[in-house]
């Protein structure tokens, strides 16, 4: 049986039975494993550090709506009924100025502080500058913080609000 084997010129080229795979179909095989798998390492790292930047994202996101809801509820207790006397005419005759002046005291009953968030290098990501507007009665808030996304740079969030005890200073001037 072996010798008709080898007068067949078919058979001569076609490895015996049970012998495997030939060295080059080995190494064939093992380059596109390894072009797969460096494709999944790819998609798996990108998909971690997203996670990570999502997370990041919406521990900022979180803080500076916190800060928006006190200063939104600080502006709901600051009525002309709950200041000194002596304060109202200031008060009325500049409102903006009168909220960011109670929102940055320290230690007052409408105090807002910064939001805080520990960032991964240890420092708050998150700065918050109070402003007048142009437009008189506006007070203006802004967020400014570096995205968790490299490619992004720095973002800024705007809130724009009138002091609640104006319409009570138009009434009664």
């Amino acid at each position: 049986m072996a010798n008709q084997r080898n007068n067949n010129p078919i058979a001569r080229h076609q490895p015996p039975d049970g012998d495997g795979f030939t060295l080059v179909e080995v190494m064939i095989a093992g380059g596109l494993l390894m072009m797969v798998m460096i494709g999944v390492a790819r998609i798996s790292i990108q998909s971690i550090t997203s996670g990570r930047h999502r997370i990041e994202r919406d521990r900022i996101e979180a803080a500076i709506h916190n800060n928006i809801q006190l200063i939104q509820q600080a502006d709901a207790k600051l009525t002309l009924e709950s200041m000194p006397r002596k304060e109202q005419r200031q008060a009325c005759i500049n409102p903006a100025l009168y909220l960011k002046q109670k929102l940055e005291n320290q230690g007052g009953d409408i105090a807002v502080p910064a939001p805080i968030v520990a960032g991964v290098d240890g420092k708050n990501p998150i700065s918050r500058s109070i402003q007048e507007s142009n437009d008189p009665g506006i007070t203006v808030i802004t967020y400014l913080f570096s995205a968790p996304e490299h490619s992004i740079g720095r973002e800024r969030r705007v809130l724009e609000i009138n002091p609640n005890f104006q319409t009570r200073c138009i009434l009664e001037s």
